[in-house]
């Protein structure tokens, strides 16, 4: 072969070639951002190479060297004028792509708070006008600003298109994180828009091996017609793949207990056991839903009736509800509400607060409705009033239980110990009936009769029932108790004598565990800061090379779901968006404004606006 062929081609990167000072009077060329770029024409070349500009010279500008003689005081003069004037024109569209790239920034951060705050794509030009007319006042002479803010795009499409951007950028950190993650678990809820589509609303909580916890919404799918068993789980198949979700991670799936959800042949959980590409998870059903069951069985009918008869009576006329406020305002009485409340059959709290305000206001209200002629005899029996007044006493306790359950970030252990605690109050409240010092019951207290001891028989056997649902219906709370102590405090664990505390599908293998613990049993510097840090910084504290097993499944009870609290205020707001006034909200459109308004995520609108595709500046000015 000869040593023509056989030599390797070089190429231009390898050479480093540079731009050289005698091209600029030769070619009448200056090196600009890299590239060499003609003084007359503004042209930009792509190579150093002084055959390349003498080729673009002669042919485009060879007058040029006519009129302007080489080496000539006309040619240095017109050469310094062009330099001047590139170097002017270069400045200004800098100056515009700034002042561009800043009006983007701006309008993505309008589009933000729009979306956060639930308003319409609409309320840009709304917010633009009002900047400007408040600068207008604050700063009359910053002619600058008050351009930069006409320049902002914030109309109703470029709102849209934003929102849609941030939510793609949040979506992609999501992704990101939960690939990342050590352990992640699930929480889902179906409920129907204004326009009665159903929407499947799935939540993941997902921890870093840093034990840094966030829940996100991982996606909102609108179901078709039916909500079967096997639709969801078609649905959740779609969603984790498109996520790109790790499922030998997952740890538990919540649900709300319907039967669509926990069926064991046909419901979600079993399709998703049954499943080989599911690892073995934790169900769980969510605890405010259990503990509203439960509730739904201490029942006082009669009381309820009566009381909810006489709440429409001064609620459903305008005019008899008007002149019961001007009788309860007339009263003056202090620290009192200033009306009754309707009740609502679908949200349980409903029950307490319309109890609780019938009976602070029950002197005003007996007194109205006699000068109504519109006697109820229930007022004057005493039994009905240690009915009413027990009745409106155990409700506040389950209020106020009900209220310790919800939240974001809630722990399993916590929730659960809420449980258990209330199952110990409820023995409590017995002991305190048969004694009758009435400590636990402040209404009941109030009044001067004496109750009769069959009533207070009767009571307590009351609480014996409610006991008795919680017991049955958190039984799977009761088996864990050991592991979240562990899991709360693992110093206290007897491992010798009980054994392994974590049970399947937690961890895989017991006995590794064991001698994990009884290791940290005996570290004196955990002991130590366990003292005084919560339960999750406590863990973010345990080197994961010394104890990588306690660490995970540590990570693995943080992830947990124990309620589906996230999708039933999810709800609450996507009734807010999606308003009979918006009804006409795309599903696209309506996950990414939810998305946006609940994320804990903090978009980065510098990089999102130079994202942007920029219009001609020339076109702008």
């Amino acid at each position: 072969m000869s040593l023509r062929y056989s030599c390797k081609k070089r190429k231009y990167e390898e050479e480093n070639r540079t731009f050289k000072t005698k091209w600029e009077v030769e070619f009448v060329f200056t090196d600009s951002g890299g590239k060499p770029v003609c003084l007359i024409c503004h042209a930009s070349l792509s190579h150093y190479k002084a055959s390349n500009l003498k080729r673009h010279y002669d042919a485009k500008h060879k007058n040029f060297h006519t009129n302007y003689p080489p080496k000539s005081e006309l040619r240095r003069n017109r050469l310094n004028e062009l330099k001047s004037s590139l170097n002017t024109q270069q400045n200004l569209l800098k100056t515009f792509s700034k002042e561009a790239d800043t009006t983007n920034e701006a309008g993505f951060i309008v589009s933000w708070n729009i979306a956060r705050f639930k308003h319409p794509y609409s309320d840009g030009e709304f917010i633009k006008k009002n900047i400007s007319e408040v600068v207008a006042v604050l700063d009359p002479k910053n002619t600058k600003l008050q351009r930069l803010i006409s320049q902002t795009p914030v109309s109703p499409h470029t709102v849209e298109r934003r929102v849609s951007m941030i939510n793609f950028d949040v979506e992609d950190k999501l992704k990101n994180d939960l690939k990342n993650s050590t352990a992640f678990s699930l929480a889902l809820d179906e409920s129907t828009d204004v326009q009665d589509n159903p929407q499947l609303a799935v939540f993941v909580r997902y921890v870093s091996n840093d034990v840094a916890v966030k829940e996100e919404l991982l996606d909102l799918i609108a179901l078709k017609e039916t909500t079967r068993g096997v639709d969801i789980k078609n649905a959740i198949d779609n969603i984790l793949a498109n996520a790109e979700a790790p499922l030998n991670r997952l740890v538990s799936v919540a649900t709300d207990g319907a039967p669509a959800m926990v069926g064991r042949n046909a419901g979600l959980i079993g399709l998703m056991k049954n499943d080989d590409n599911f690892p073995d998870f934790i169900s769980v059903h969510c605890i405010i839903h259990r503990e509203h069951l439960a509730a739904r069985y201490f029942k006082y009918e009669d009381v309820m009736k009566t009381v909810l008869e006489i709440v429409n009576f001064i609620r459903k006329h305008a005019k008899t509800h008007r002149q019961f406020r001007n009788f309860i305002e007339d009263l003056n009485l202090e620290d009192k509400p200033n009306d009754v409340s309707f009740y609502c059959n679908v949200r349980w709290l409903s029950t307490s607060n319309v109890l609780g305000r019938f009976v602070e206001l029950l002197e005003p209200i007996s007194i109205f409705l006699k000068k109504r002629n519109k006697p109820y005899p229930q007022l004057e029996d005493n039994e009905w009033m240690h009915d009413l007044m027990f009745l409106t006493d155990v409700m506040h306790h389950l209020q106020s239980l009900n209220l310790a359950l919800q939240g974001k970030d809630q722990l399993v252990s916590d929730l659960s110990q809420n449980i258990f605690s209330f199952q110990n109050k409820l023995r409590l409240f017995q002991t305190d009936l048969l004694s009758k010092t009435f400590d636990h019951f402040p209404n009941l207290r109030k009044i001067n009769v004496e109750i009769k001891q069959e009533k207070v028989e009767e009571y307590k056997g009351k609480l014996q029932e409610l006991f008795g649902e919680f017991q049955s219906r958190f039984q799977d709370l009761q088996m864990l108790k050991p592991c979240f102590c562990f899991f709360v405090n693992p110093f206290v664990v007897d491992v010798i004598t009980d054994g392994c505390p974590i049970p399947e599908p937690l961890v895989s293998e017991t006995s590794v565990v064991e001698m994990e613990l009884l290791e940290l049993q005996e570290d004196l510097a955990l002991k130590m800061v366990h003292k005084s840090l919560s339960t999750v910084g406590f863990w973010k504290q345990v080197p994961e090379a010394k104890y990588p097993n306690l660490k995970k499944t540590a990570i693995r009870l943080i992830s947990i779901f124990s309620t589906t609290y996230c999708c039933e205020s999810f709800y609450s707001v996507m009734e807010f968006v999606k308003s009979k006034y918006r009804s006409a909200l795309t599903n696209q459109h309506l996950k990414e404004l939810l998305r946006t308004a609940l994320t804990s995520y903090q978009p980065n609108f510098k990089h999102l606006a130079a994202q942007v595709e920029t219009h001609s500046i020339t076109t702008q000015h």
